[in-house]
């Protein structure tokens, strides 16, 4: 899942909504985390962690990584992550009774109001964060195709990733199928796991 999700998916409370993002940006063994981030952030740290997992093993999401083929297959996680994004811009109102601009720019705010805070590489990216919304933006199909150039320069080796708008485009209507089935599952995963981190 990616950003918007995740802190759709995190607790209200603002230290678990900045953990929530803040996962992406580290690694290690929770118990080395625990040491540098107090408890709030830990339990977005963890949920986080535990969303990856059920996402990865899901049956509708290994459903649709099987509409990929040749290379864009292996590459499928992360067209699926940022692609859900989209589907939750798109379908907001039928998951939150909140406002959706609203609930982005309240995060952003979070994130200018607590950039200290943040790792390193996190704090470099905020300003690009707020400025060209990338909880929002990703509403617009044609956004998600920069996306994915963008994700394609940045690594290392060759990668199929600059045309998967392509791709996604002609599986579209299955891979939103497969996001309906999926994501209620996952929501109730989320609530299920959030009250046992509030009970410890």
């Amino acid at each position: 899942m990616n950003y918007l999700a995740h802190v759709f998916l995190s607790s209200p409370d603002p230290e678990q909504q900045l953990g929530s993002l803040i996962a992406d940006f580290t690694r290690g063994q929770l118990a080395t985390l625990a040491k540098v981030y107090p408890s709030g952030i830990m339990k977005g740290i963890v949920l986080h962690r535990q969303i990856d997992r059920f996402t990865d093993d899901n049956a509708w999401v290994l459903e649709s990584k099987r509409l990929f083929a040749g290379k864009q297959r292996r590459y499928a996680g992360i067209i699926l992550d940022i692609l859900y994004d989209h589907f939750l811009n798109r379908h907001w109102d039928q998951f939150s009774d909140a406002d959706r601009v609203v609930f982005i720019q309240q995060f952003y705010a979070l994130l200018a109001r607590e950039r200290q805070r943040l790792p390193v590489r996190l704090q470099r990216l905020v300003p690009r964060i707020i400025h060209e919304d990338w909880m929002g933006s990703y509403h617009d199909l044609e956004q998600l195709g920069l996306v994915y150039r963008r994700m394609s320069l940045r690594l290392s080796r060759s990668n199929p990733l600059d045309d998967a708008l392509t791709e996604v485009k002609r599986h579209y209507s299955a891979l939103s199928e497969g996001f309906h089935q999926f994501f209620p599952e996952l929501v109730a995963f989320s609530e299920q796991q959030q009250q046992q981190l509030d009970r410890e």
